[in-house]
């Protein structure tokens, strides 16, 4: 079901363990079913045609479940389906339905497999309760009726890919634009440390340059030593001058090149619009054909808009180079070419710990950065300028210890010094060199470093944008900033993950986001290591370039996994028992499970990522107002708020005193992280926040529409709800009303932003009166027989649906002990192994639950004609007259004789099977 998530954007439709957004249980409505007023029972999370037949059961072995304070199955309690099934849906609640029956997606209402659109499920919160089938059919795999359901049988067709050596063709723009900004000078620099540094030993290599027409320069060589690449290197030159033909350059790079190649990639930089044949759109369908991907790079704002779609329909990437860039923008570029190729082998692999740019009157720039645990072999500095007399002296490295590292190697060519440390210890590390203090030149500092140990990985970072290589309309669309921050496999939480953009004009300032991992906003999943953030400020239509930075912050730490398995095991059970008992449990709801025992502080450490490039064709924000009369331009007009709040995922609601269910008015107790007044950014205006007893009021159609079925419980402009997106918020409120009897209340809410425009609803929270809560009938076999595959005789569920609840069997009656677990009576089990039911035996039953006894009582009666016979009691066979002549002896002889034939008595049986 992989597959369908990420290929079709839907989410699972089941619960998770102990999880609170997406619980393994819920109150499911029976007035759909022909219930009373507030009538229901608690059902396990899933999306089905069909009831789902199986068991309840604590996972620690015992027969039934306990319950908590709000009479809901406890943290232990599990929901066991049986493999055989008379449901054919939904795949997507896998593998909670572990069933070969199950074949087919949950579709709309009135299909053969009716969406449950109440259940908490991921699918139903990030999906506003639309159906798994519904979402499907509106991804071209299957819109407007393409790739209709068949009963023939395709056989898969497995590929093994191996990874290839990269073939590389950089496709240069050498037109006259390219002198200003003097940016042919910045490409030939960057593309000389790309060659010389950069690209992979073993990959192929080939420059072509373009302007009215194309060029060979250098033919495709393997970068075999240090000459082979700087052949390559002393090839490129600083002359432009022509028109622009981005086609032609196209062209010779897939015909003549890159012909029948293994991972053939293209580098393609240019900084202006196409005016001489052949164009793009000539060359597109050799392109296309030659299964080639195109990284495009676009030099300043006036490069050619097609670049992005090239990019797009090759699977390649696309960036932006600002002219008022230093030379990272376009550095970022050739290093996302490598992406294509070969992955080194973790212990050879580099990551980026530190990037600055200095621009100052001082005599010295310095900077300092961190080397942790993981990293610290191969650590290399480099140091470049735009002008080799703006250094005055050489740079040098300062250890933690404060030891100096010099020996700065310099390249002529590209005016760069680097510093080379075999095994760099841990700790704060400076970077240290004179400069002239002109304000006009520039120092720019690079440091990577490789894993220290190769059975340690690196910390790792990487990043990319939601929308991918495409034009994008800010109007319609929500741009995500991605992070994801790892240790190999496991995620680093708590850390500090911020995301650069830089817009497209060279003269606005970047802006700053934050990214989090708090499953709130754009985030999913809290706790996957992955970081996220919506995109919300737009100073206008171009390209804007995003770029990662990540730092501990003091609190980062590297999630080691969790432990899951069930606990000891209890005797005289079947192995099919054992195994279903101690498989363990699945992951992940709202949040990834972390184990404090196992998790690892990362210390103090430094990445970047660079991300890439968006190509923004329409935002809200007006143009601004031309001059009028002699007059400057105005400013612009406010933009149009398209951008509403976000929803909220994670509302709870509790009853602060249940025992007060009986008054006319209560407190009740709500939190919830706050959203933003643009999705996920700023502070909301207000809540609007409503209860019914019917779910159906409040879900997306229907919230707020009825005012008698549901009712605000609180000031939606409450000074405590108005806080910075991402907070707690945690307020208590009166609701006066009396709890109807047997009643379940549904709670859910809306945020509000300063235009009106309202948020996604939130995700249903509960309260209901727990003193009257009752469960359906069952059956039930013993615990010898295998859960699956069950049989008729052993499933015998009544025609109203599945009964969510197995009240434990006789000789397993739960006491109270503390924190509300329950204990059975295993020493008498095992005494008496006569004394277990046979597989046939029905307990009809109904469960209430007591919350000062804080236990279940329930009136089980054996069906006689299946009950086991059991040994006569001897009191029974003595007639009434004999009794009360005993009875008399007894108080003759005197009390103390009583008691001793007394004990005598009743010490040959076992009180649970009198």
């Amino acid at each position: 079901m992989e597959w369908a998530k990420l290929r079709w954007g839907v989410f699972d439709e089941l619960g998770y363990p102990g999880d609170e957004s997406f619980p393994l249980f819920y109150i499911l409505d029976d007035r759909d079913n022909g219930g009373h007023f507030g009538s229901g029972t608690i059902h396990p999370t899933y999306c089905a045609d069909k009831l789902v037949e199986g068991r309840q059961i604590d996972k620690r072995g015992r027969s039934g479940c306990g319950l908590n304070d709000q009479g809901e199955p406890d943290q232990n309690c599990r929901f066991l389906p049986y493999r055989d099934q008379i449901a054919s849906s939904s795949l997507m609640s896998y593998p909670l339905i572990f069933s070969d029956k199950v074949v087919d997606f949950c579709d709309d209402q009135q299909s053969d497999h009716p969406h449950n659109s109440v259940a908490p499920t991921k699918q139903n919160l990030f999906c506003g309760g639309r159906s798994v089938w519904s979402v499907m059919n509106d991804h071209p795999d299957f819109k407007d009726g393409a790739n209709p359901p068949t009963d023939r049988y395709v056989d898969p067709v497995i590929e093994l890919v191996q990874h290839a050596d990269a073939h590389y063709a950089l496709v240069l723009d050498y037109s006259g634009s390219m002198n200003d900004h003097y940016r042919v000078h910045k490409l030939r620099k960057t593309a000389r440390r790309w060659l010389l540094h950069e690209v992979a030993h073993g990959s192929y290599v080939s420059i072509i340059r373009f302007s009215k027409a194309a060029k060979l320069v250098h033919p495709l060589t393997r970068i075999s030593d240090e000459e082979s690449r700087r052949a390559l290197a002393d090839s490129l030159g600083t002359s432009a001058d022509g028109g622009t033909s981005i086609g032609s350059g196209l062209y010779v790079a897939v015909k003549k090149i890159l012909y029948n190649v293994t991972n053939p990639v293209i580098l393609l930089i240019t900084d202006g619009e196409e005016n001489e044949n052949p164009r793009i759109e000539h060359i597109m369908k050799n392109v296309l054909e030659s299964g080639v991907r195109v990284v495009t790079v676009a030099f300043g704002s006036e490069a050619d808009p097609k670049l992005e779609r090239i990019a797009q329909l090759t699977g390649g990437k696309t960036f932006t180079v600002n002219d008022v860039d230093e030379g990272l923008m376009l550095e970022d570029a050739f290093e996302g070419a490598l992406t294509y190729q070969p992955p080194p082998p973790k212990f050879n692999s580099s990551v980026v710990i530190h990037e600055s740019v200095y621009k100052g009157s001082d005599a010295f720039a310095s900077g300092s950065f961190n080397v942790d645990f993981s990293i610290g072999r191969n650590l290399k500095l480099r140091l470049d300028t735009n002008d080799q007399a703006h250094v005055t002296q050489s740079p040098h490295l300062i250890r933690p210890d404060g030891s100096l590292v010099g020996g700065a190697e310099f390249d002529p060519f590209t005016f760069a010094w680097s510093i080379t440390v075999p095994m760099a210890e841990e700790g704060e590390w400076q970077w240290k060199v004179g400069v002239t203090g002109s304000e006009e030149d520039f120092v720019r500092v690079k440091v990577t470093a490789q894993t220290r140990d190769p059975k340690v990985e690196p910390i790792t970072t990487k990043a990319w944008v939601s929308s991918g290589a495409r034009d994008v309309s800010a109007k319609t669309e929500r741009i995500i900033i991605y992070a994801e921050v790892k240790q190999g496999n496991n995620p680093v939480v708590n850390a500090n993950v911020s995301a650069l953009v830089t817009p497209p004009n060279d003269f606005d300032p970047p802006e700053l986001y934050f990214l989090l991992d708090n499953g709130q906003g754009a985030d999913t999943q809290a706790g996957d290591g992955v970081y996220s953030r919506y995109m919300t400020k737009y100073y206008g239509t171009g390209r804007y370039s995003v770029k990662a930075q990540v730092t501990d912050g003091g609190q980062a730490v590297i999630n080691k996994g969790f432990l899951t398995a069930t606990g000891q095991r209890r005797r005289r059970r079947s192995p099919a028992f054992y195994e279903d008992l101690e498989r363990p449990d699945y992951c992940c709801g709202s949040v990834i499970p972390i184990d404090r025992d196992t998790a690892v502080n990362t210390g103090s450490f430094n990445r970047v990522a660079v991300a890439g490039s968006i190509k923004v064709a329409e935002v809200s924000t007006p143009e601004k107002v031309p001059a009028v009369a002699g007059n400057k331009n105005l400013p612009p007009s406010p933009p149009q708020d398209v951008m509403p709040p976000s929803g909220v995922r994670d509302l709870r609601v509790s009853l602060i005193d249940p025992s007060s269910s009986h008054l006319s008015s209560h407190n009740i107790s709500l939190s919830w992280t706050a959203t933003g007044d643009d999705l996920d950014a700023g502070i909301a205006s207000g809540y609007l926040i409503r209860m019914s007893t019917d779910a159906h009021e409040l879900t997306e159609v229907n919230f707020g529409q009825n005012s008698d079925d549901s009712s605000l419980i609180l000031d939606p402009n409450m000074p405590e709800l108005l806080v910075e997106s991402g907070a707690k918020i945690e307020v208590t409120t009166i609701v006066e009303m009396e709890l109807t009897s047997g009643a379940t209340y549904f709670f859910a809410l809306r945020a509000v932003d300063k235009a009106g425009l309202t948020s996604p609803v939130s995700n249903f929270a509960i309260i209901h009166n727990p003193e009257l809560l009752e469960f359906m009938t069952f059956t039930t076999a013993s615990d010898d027989d295998a859960y699956f595959p069950a049989t008729e005789e052993e499933i015998s569920y009544p025609a109203s649906g599945f009964t969510p609840y197995s009240p434990p069997l006789e000789n397993e009656i739960h006491s109270p002990t503390s924190e509300g677990e329950t204990i059975s009576s295993e020493e008498t089990d095992e005494e008496n192994p006569e004394g277990n039911w046979s597989n046939e035996t029905e307990i009809l039953s109904t469960v209430s639950w007591d919350p000062g006894a804080r236990e279940l009582s329930h009136d089980a009666t054996p069906s006689l004609s299946s009950a086991p016979e059991s040994a006569e009691d001897p009191l029974l066979a003595i007639p009434i007259w004999a009794i009360a002549v005993i009875v008399v002896f007894i108080v003759l002889i005197g009390a103390l004789i009583a008691v001793v034939l007394s004990k005598r008595r009743y010490g040959k049986y076992d009180c649970v099977e009198t």
